[in-house]
């Protein structure tokens, strides 16, 4: 063997080391598609499921919650229990959306066998093409693997993010902005006490009130629907909303109290609904 082979025998693989190194690289970036914070706006479990889920349509302990995604972490509200440390993004090729879903999900015991988009509520988005970004944590946990890829998200459009969850569950997130401005389920132009006025001037603060109020929705229409005559069981859930409300107010202007109060009372609430 001439130098001159020898040395290229040696730069070969060298070069696809170096080309290796770079994909990997390269890999565990951000997608500045994705860089940022993103706010839940829905979710829903598999409508044919018969099993009882933790995960409730349109969670309000999770819808309002903001996660966040950079190169050196997946974070976000306590409520979601994301810590994802060193994360590697690792893109896919692009399928439609109905695919991800057998991929994920996995076929069911029970006709209908193959899972689509809409029964998880994602109407009219099954053929849609997307490109699934499998994320994997050197430390901590974002989400579940699926059947046979791993925990995922993509991107529906440029502002709106898929998120495979719990209970085999899929959420829908919405970028967020500078100009985002989320409004509690009071009036901010009327007289306000000082728990409204900290409320209106935060959008996190906002969402909580609007997770409550979702949560506490859901009970009343779940014991009406169960039994409308029971007039002293809905009497007692709004003697309890009333006086929870008073235990709020006495955080005053205290954002991480009054967080703590309507994380802690929406929790309560979701538990109680079946």
């Amino acid at each position: 063997m001439t130098i001159e082979a020898a040395q290229q025998s040696v730069m070969r693989p060298v070069a696809a080391l170096m080309i290796f190194g770079a994909s990997i690289a390269n890999a565990t970036e951000t997608p500045i598609s994705i860089i940022g914070q993103w706010r839940v706006v829905s979710g829903e479990t598999d409508n044919y499921a018969t099993t009882y889920f933790n995960t409730k349509i349109d969670d309000p302990r999770y819808v309002g919650r903001v996660v966040r995604f950079d190169n050196d972490v997946v974070s976000g509200e306590a409520a979601m229990n994301i810590d994802c440390q060193q994360p590697a993004y690792l893109q896919q090729s692009p399928m439609t959306l109905n695919e991800v879903i057998v991929k994920t999900s996995g076929e069911r015991r029970f006709p209908p066998i193959i899972p689509v988009a809409e029964d998880f509520g994602l109407n009219g988005l099954g053929k849609q093409k997307i490109t699934p970004i499998v994320l994997q944590c050197q430390q901590g946990h974002l989400g579940p693997d699926g059947e046979s890829i791993g925990n995922w998200v993509a991107l529906l459009s440029a502002d709106k993010l898929l998120m495979y969850w719990n209970d085999n569950s899929y959420f829908v997130l919405k970028r967020v902005t500078a100009e985002e401005k989320i409004t509690p389920t009071f009036s901010c132009n009327a007289k306000l006490s000082d728990t409204e006025q900290v409320i209106c001037s935060d959008n996190e603060l906002a969402a909580w009130d609007r997770s409550v109020n979702d949560a506490y929705t859901i009970q009343l229409q779940q014991q009406q629907d169960i039994d409308p005559a029971d007039k002293a069981a809905l009497a007692g859930m709004k003697a309890a909303q009333r006086d929870w409300l008073k235990k709020r107010n006495q955080c005053q202007a205290d954002a991480a109290c009054l967080t703590k109060s309507m994380r802690d009372r929406t929790f309560e609430l979701v538990s109680k609904i079946q």
